[in-house]
């Protein structure tokens, strides 16, 4: 059997079965008839949490293969959330106001690449329509650095009402006025003048306000817990520490795992979870070059085999800047990438993707020459062809991609 026979093992962006060593083309419109993603559900198999990546922020194939991929999950293998790369505090309010759509609430409070595409907000139109069916699909949030709407209104005013409510002895020593002024500073990721000792003191007013509200025996549940404001107030502290120069940007990633866990120990107790969000974050081996440990690293070390890494990328074309929001090519530099092979091999049109599973990855990798590799992030970095098991678990090849929509509120919700 030819290696292109073994790789080729299903998917394309919408529902059309897939035939081996047959080029199959993007189907007009969504359908439900999933079959084409059996090897897919194969791999994944009971396990609880499954992260969907994205190398760029802004390739549209992705967003439409990752809603498909979300759907799918949702009604073939018991996943009952999607935890999203957006602010913890932000998604929890769009949650609890049913009465108003995700995508009316989704400008200025969810990441502004999600909130600005159109497959994305679809997505959000379909979890809305499941709310009141007998298999409703959860969304949250699970990244600390909270810069939406939502937080620039509320976590204050939770934090202080939290700690009164439920640590009074902290809340009587904390100089409120001072403290949620500059978490409003925090919030709009603005450093301020605050001299060094009012850092620090605010620091460890967080930092105290955090452990004693961890610490709180509560019968509350979900959003409502102590625990809840605990979270929100590590997401600020790690932000202030990197504005202030004090801490690496990607410690953010500590925060984001914790959040995470939070949520499955708690608001989504006995959920099957699925993470949307960018490699960078999800991907087991950490950041680059130096591997910090990012959410994926710490969440694996946590939960092992009850995770799976579904990694996404596209063999050639363009994406977004989620900074500039200039378009950039997929540059074709003079090495062996799996991607180009891959898509070569199965002559595969437009809109297309592959799946190839751990093995499918294993043979494909043993029979490429030796300096084969794989994109990294934002299609810039490599990773080399045998390393791939340390990052994710299986991957899609998309054959080309191209940009997702340009955001114009791109300077209100940040993201990496």
């Amino acid at each position: 059997m030819k290696c292109c026979q073994i790789f080729f093992l299903g998917l394309l962006l919408f529902g059309v079965h897939v035939q081996a060593n047959s080029p199959v083309p993007l189907a007009p419109a969504v359908d439900e008839d999933f079959s084409d993603l059996q090897a897919f559900g194969e791999a994944v198999g009971d396990k609880r949490i499954v992260l969907l990546d994205e190398l760029t922020h802004g390739e549209h194939e992705n967003f439409a293969l990752k809603a498909r991929l979300v759907r799918y999950l949702h009604q073939h293998k018991g996943f009952g959330a999607l935890v999203l790369e957006s602010g913890l505090y932000d998604v929890a309010q769009i949650w609890q106001q049913p009465e108003k759509s995700i995508r009316s609430q989704a400008p200025g409070n969810i990441f502004y690449m999600y909130a600005n595409s159109e497959l994305v907000n679809g997505l959000f139109d379909y979890i809305d329509a499941q709310r009141k069916s007998n298999n409703p699909l959860e969304l949250a949030g699970f990244d600390g650095r909270l810069s939406g709407e939502y937080s620039l209104a509320g976590v204050g005013p939770l934090i202080k009402a939290s700690a009164e409510r439920f640590v009074p002895h902290v809340s009587q020593g904390v100089e409120w006025d001072a403290y949620l002024a500059q978490t409003q500073q925090v919030l709009a990721r603005n450093p301020g003048e605050a001299a060094e000792g009012e850092r620090l003191q605010y620091l460890h007013t967080s930092y105290r306000l955090m452990s004693a509200l961890s610490q709180v025996e509560s019968q509350r549940e979900g959003y409502e817990r102590p625990d809840f404001a605990a979270r929100l107030i590590h997401g600020l502290a790690i932000v202030a520490q990197n504005i202030w120069e004090m801490r690496r940007q990607d410690e953010n990633d500590i925060a984001m795992a914790d959040n995470v866990q939070w949520l499955l120990d708690n608001q989504l107790k006995g959920e099957k979870i699925i993470v949307w969000g960018h490699y960078v974050h999800l991907n087991y081996g950490g950041t680059v070059p130096h591997r910090y440990d990012n959410l994926g690293s710490l969440l694996r070390r946590r939960h092992g085999d009850d995770m799976y890494q579904a990694h996404i990328a596209a063999s050639k074309g363009r994406y977004r800047n989620f900074v500039d929001m200039q378009v950039k090519a997929i540059e074709p530099r003079p090495l062996a990438y799996v991607e180009q092979a891959v898509a070569r091999q199965q002559a595969q049109p437009s809109e297309h993707a592959v799946f190839l599973d751990r093995t499918a990855l294993n043979k494909l990798v043993a029979e490429k020459p030796k300096g084969t590799v794989f994109y990294g992030i934002q299609y810039a970095d490599v990773i080399p062809g045998p390393e791939w098991s340390q990052y994710w678990d299986g991957m899609f090849v998309v054959s080309e991609s191209s940009p997702s929509t340009a955001s114009p509120r791109s300077e209100q919700v940040d993201s990496e």
